[in-house]
């Protein structure tokens, strides 16, 4: 009692310092402030601080004000840096600590590191729980639900809005429970239930217009234009989303007026409105970007998939380039990274970057191993906590035995008989406490053996996919040899038949010009072969004259064209017709190729042509 007396005299001396300064006003005012008029809010709260000989629950509230202005700003980094600097002010005050703990749950959450974001809230949850505070602690468990949506984890998301819901009903906190259902409205979105997700938005959007709340009426009405886009009621999604948008530019959030392109641009595509969906795409890039958010990840590859569903590769490597320097793909959630890691590989597909599109697909069997072994994780753990739990409930009723054990001598003394038969009692059930145990640690290590055979499985299913990928990409090789090597025999074809012409010439002198024209011109219509050979050639071997070129420079344009149909595995007969030139003329050339070359062994030239 003493101590509460002493913490509310300090709080009144705190307030009371500087009879023209009401720290009291200010901070509501700022509380106020903070959703319809963050710059306003900043102001009071500068001015707070500039005070002089401020009490330490002053301090901490006012900079946990400056972190919640920052979170609604979308600056997290700044969010973390203020309500870090807060607690350092309320590690003596729990009551007051408690938000701070919330706050700064909420920025490791807005920058990507949720299992952080996780344990900050329940540790918040954990001191809401000792001091019964049902509001906080419903409040705590609506925050863990955003962050198991965010990492997919519907199942935990719906069960802690359902206690969060079962706090708040029949009490007077109105506003807190709305909020709830927001996040439980995000929740239905995820999991296809639009219908349901539109009604509650409807009621939430409603509620933040009449209180003046208008950083969460802007938000809702983000969500709303998502969930109307996905039912097609076109008309109401654009409504919404530019009702958002002229509320975010007021207020200057510019991460969320990003969301708000974003969703644009998805309606626009969703109409076939392509070039719209463009430009609103490109906004939503710029705006993600020059706030440094996260969602740059997610909403990027989005924009990439489209890219590539229209044959914009070209523009798609500009958008991978502009993300990539943002370098926030770390701080991305393991679906967001998978969806963009998904589109560029498309990209790369596309491409031709056969190296980049590979690597990109390995990251995404990485990423998808990674959320198995976070599910694996869940489940170890879930089961550790049962096996704890049991165990400290045997234990309780060990300590309970004991207990009645002393009651009764404390009572009585009781015969001998009767103390050894307790003694008795108190060791079974020790004994089966023991054997519960052993048990349980059993069957811990068989769950524990199933997860070991699911990530076998895994890395089988990864190995079989990339020898699939080498056998493909090997086909392709190959095909494209045979389409390469079908062209030269073909050029030599076109080539014998002009010798025929000639030969004709000389040995029949009554062959009349017409005849040779005739023969000329149906040659003429025929495709140029050597054209075509070299085309698909480089396109097959790009780098093959340019590193052949770099290691032998006294190589002629000429030699580099008589390597390449080696390269083939051409015989010197095949080249020989190839380029009307005689047998011994192949020879004869392949001999000076390889002096020029410094090679005399011919297994040594065609392995060195082949690795090539």
């Amino acid at each position: 009692m003493v101590k509460k007396l002493h913490l509310i005299f300090l709080l009144i001396t705190g307030l009371s310092y500087g009879q023209e300064y009401n720290f009291k006003a200010a901070d509501a005012n700022a509380r106020k402030l903070l959703n319809s008029n963050p710059a306003a809010a900043k102001a009071i709260i500068k001015k707070t601080l500039a005070q002089e000989d401020l009490h330490d629950t002053i301090y901490g509230n006012t900079y946990n004000l400056y972190g919640i202005y920052y979170g609604m700003t979308g600056k997290p980094d700044s969010t973390i840096f203020y309500t870090k600097k807060a607690i350092t002010y309320l590690n003596d005050y729990p009551k007051i600590k408690v938000k701070s703990l919330m706050n700064l749950a909420i920025g490791y959450r807005n920058k990507g590191e949720y299992t952080t974001s996780i344990k900050l809230l329940k540790e918040a949850a954990t001191i809401q729980k000792k001091q019964k505070n049902n509001l906080g602690l419903a409040i705590a468990y609506g925050e863990l639900a955003t962050n198991y949506n965010y990492t997919t984890d519907y199942e935990n998301s719906l069960s802690y809005l359902t206690k969060a819901i079962e706090l708040l009903k029949n009490t007077n906190h109105k506003k807190e429970l709305i909020v709830i259902k927001q996040k439980l409205a995000g929740t239905y979105i995820a999991k296809e239930n639009f219908a349901f997700a539109i009604d509650l938005y409807k009621e939430c959007a409603a509620f933040f217009k009449e209180t003046g709340a208008k950083h969460n009426y802007y938000l809702t009405e983000i969500n709303l234009g998502e969930a109307f886009t996905h039912v097609k009621k076109y008309t109401e999604a654009r409504n919404a989303l530019e009702t958002a948008r002229k509320g975010l530019q007021e207020l200057g959030d510019e991460e969320n007026l990003g969301v708000t392109a974003f969703r644009m641009a998805g309606l626009e595509s969703e109409i076939g409105n392509i070039s719209k969906a463009t430009l609103e795409f490109e906004k939503a890039l710029t705006l993600l970007k020059e706030s440094g958010s996260k969602r740059i990840i997610n909403m990027g590859g989005t924009y990439i998939n489209f890219l590539n569903k229209h044959n914009k590769a070209k523009e798609a490597l500009r958008v991978i380039t502009l993300i990539e320097a943002t370098k926030k793909f770390k701080n991305a959630g393991n679906q967001e990274q998978l969806t963009y890691q998904n589109a560029i590989a498309e990209t790369y597909k596309a491409t031709n970057n056969d190296k980049e599109a590979i690597k990109a697909y390995q990251n995404t069997i990485i990423i998808m191993d990674s959320i198995a072994s976070a599910k694996k994780r869940v489940a170890i753990e879930e089961i550790q906590a049962k096996f704890q739990t049991e165990l400290q409930r045997e234990k309780n009723l060990a300590l309970e035995t004991n207990n009645r054990i002393l009651q009764k001598q404390m009572q009585a003394e009781k015969t001998t008989m009767v103390f050894y038969i307790v003694i008795s009692i108190a060791l079974i059930l020790l004994i089966l406490l023991f054997l519960r145990g052993y048990w349980l640690r059993n069957r811990l290590q068989q769950e524990e053996l199933k997860t070991i055979e699911t990530e076998k499985n895994l890395i089988e299913q990864q190995h079989k996919h990339e020898q699939e990928l080498t056998y493909s990409q090997k086909n392709i090789i190959d095909e494209k040899q045979r389409e390469l090597t079908s062209t030269a025999l073909r050029m030599a074809n076109y080539q014998d038949n002009i010798s025929e012409i000639i030969a004709k010439c000389n040995s029949n002198a009554s062959l009349s010009v017409n005849d040779i024209k005739k023969e000329l011109q149906l040659l003429m219509k025929q495709k140029d072969y050597w054209k075509q050979f070299e085309t698909r050639f480089n396109t097959l071997h790009p780098e093959f004259g340019n590193q052949l070129t770099a290691k032998f420079p006294k190589l002629t344009k000429n030699d580099i064209e008589f390597c390449s149909l080696l390269k083939l595995n051409l015989s010197n007969k095949e080249i020989a017709s190839l380029l009307q030139i005689s047998h011994e003329s192949a020879i004869t050339k392949k001999y000076r190729i390889k002096k020029k070359m410094e090679i005399n062994d011919d297994a040594e030239f065609e392995k060195l042509l082949m690795e090539i």
